[in-house]
């Protein structure tokens, strides 16, 4: 249940997955254009963590010489449960994060905002890396901000 998976999530009972099993819970995304798309080679470089038997979790990645100090590739892939993002976040930071980057929708810039992360940088759409236009039609020309938490 949402509840159970909740209290998982608050008192940090995370399975380490292996980089293939990891993989497989981001590519259930119904937005992968959302996430970067890291490598079992990039993604055995940080630390994982998702709840088992569920698609749900995050890493940690080395950043601006800090270990596992960066918030990648938060997921709920779970069609199911909502409304976890909050406590996802909570876990990441509480585990190390201190960084993190997104594309810029309110939601995320609103979600990321309220628990303490500031903005430091952004990048504009660039449509270079959008060559086929997939990205741009399908959630409109979005910045990429770069955001640091007030605690770090």
């Amino acid at each position: 249940t949402q509840d159970s998976m909740l209290n998982l999530i608050k008192n940090d009972e995370w399975y380490h997955p292996t980089t293939k099993e990891f993989k497989h819970s981001l590519s259930q995304s119904k937005h992968p254009m959302m996430l970067s798309d890291y490598s079992e080679s990039e993604l055995s470089q940080m630390k994982l963590f998702k709840l088992k038997d569920y698609n749900i979790g995050f890493g940690l990645k080395d950043s601006n010489g800090k270990s596992n100090s960066e918030i990648v590739v938060v997921h709920n892939n779970e069609p199911d449960v909502k409304g976890i993002g909050d406590e996802l976040m909570k876990a990441a930071i509480r585990n190390g994060g201190c960084f993190l980057d997104h594309f810029d929708s309110t939601k995320l810039s609103n979600l990321y905002s309220s628990m303490g992360f500031e903005e430091y940088k952004r990048d504009e759409y660039d449509p270079r890396y959008d060559s086929q236009v997939t990205f741009k039609s399908q959630y409109g020309p979005l910045d990429v901000v770069y955001r640091k938490h007030k605690n770090c």
